[in-house]
């Protein structure tokens, strides 16, 4: 069975762990901003390929990044696409709060539910 934190990408297993902290602080960095005021959580969805995942990217900011969204919306992609890792590009990207349990940790299967809802009604 395929691990549930786990992308697979160009043929290569990336763990969302991984992926989330490379994201987080390569956005920080990028758009200068301090720690605690990003949080990244990812998934991985089949989409276009029954082989492959596209990379989501769920970014919640802090109220003191939140004067930074707009720049992050038109620019996010792109600098990714130069910034990161191959297995850390995002494919895909949204600004919405990260579902968590009461300990804090990322709730997986409510995100990729927000994530196809969201896909399914059109936006990215």
């Amino acid at each position: 069975a395929r691990d549930s934190a786990l992308l697979i990408k160009g043929g290569a297993n990336y763990s969302f762990e991984q992926i989330n902290s490379e994201l987080s602080a390569f956005l920080a960095a990028h758009y200068g901003l301090g720690d605690g005021s990003l949080a990244v959580a990812v998934v991985g969805l089949r989409l276009a390929s029954e082989h492959e995942d596209e990379c989501c990217a769920t970014v919640e900011l802090a109220q003191e990044a939140e004067h930074k969204r707009g720049e992050m919306e038109r620019t996010l992609l792109a600098a990714c696409a130069k910034g990161v890792s191959k297995g850390s590009k995002p494919d895909r990207v949204r600004f919405a709060p990260i579902p968590r349990n009461f300990k804090g940790a990322i709730q997986l299967p409510a995100l990729r539910e927000e994530w196809k809802r969201e896909l399914a009604a059109g936006s990215k």
